[in-house]
């Protein structure tokens, strides 16, 4: 079973009630770790430090340069964004950021470049795709009835087994495309977080307050 989170916001008391929850055998993060304040990947660094397993992540649009850098250099923290890495028989490939939004965060990317990103990685049949930023149509409808994900991770989604994202709060929700799984946690931040079991694909979408 693995821990599946998104939205931190800088939110690391509730994210560390989160893991305190369950047991899991690693954590799987899509994003918005910080809330525009880089320094914050720091404190979440020593959540996860706790728990002694592995912690697969990608930045978010909320995440900034030097929380990049932070998420790169990390001992602790698997940085996935444009790479790939093998975890139980499965290849997990890193998209972090968003598409270009109204808000002019930090780590916004054009589509071109979101889809450069994807055409990178080599498909091995058993494949997961750890994003920020929801496809378009897909888990990304807003309060306003606005689709805002991505066209780019749109076009690759049926390459994957799972895609998991977040970026739109309240598109929280399990969908199925054909032989594929997408999940949206919802916001970690509001005690919101998935648990996933990848041999099985059984979701459970739970709260740490429920």
């Amino acid at each position: 079973m693995i821990l599946l989170v998104s939205d931190i916001h800088s939110n690391n008391l509730v994210f560390d009630k989160i893991l305190e929850k369950e047991e899991f055998e690693a954590i799987f993060v899509c994003g918005d770790i910080t809330d525009f304040r880089g320094e914050d990947i720091l404190s979440f660094e020593r959540v996860v430090r706790e728990y002694d397993v592995p912690c697969f992540a990608v930045h978010g649009n909320c995440d900034d340069n030097l929380a990049v850098k932070l998420l790169e250099s990390s001992e602790v923290i698997t940085f996935l964004h444009g790479r790939s890495v093998e975890f139980n028989g499965f290849l997990i490939h890193g998209v972090g950021g968003s598409n270009r939004t109204p808000f002019y965060t930090p780590s916004e990317y054009s589509e071109e470049y979101i889809d450069s990103v994807l055409k990178r990685f080599k498909i091995s049949g058993k494949d997961i795709l750890l994003a920020h930023c929801p496809p378009y149509g897909i888990l990304d409808r807003t309060y306003e009835g606005i689709h805002a994900g991505s066209t780019s991770i749109a076009m690759h989604v049926k390459k994957f087994r799972f895609v998991f994202c977040g970026h739109i709060h309240e598109a929280r929700g399990v969908e199925r495309i054909k032989n594929t799984i997408l999940v949206n946690p919802g916001s970690a931040a509001s005690g919101n977080y998935a648990l996933v079991d990848l041999e099985s694909s059984k979701v459970y979408l739970k709260n740490v307050y429920e």
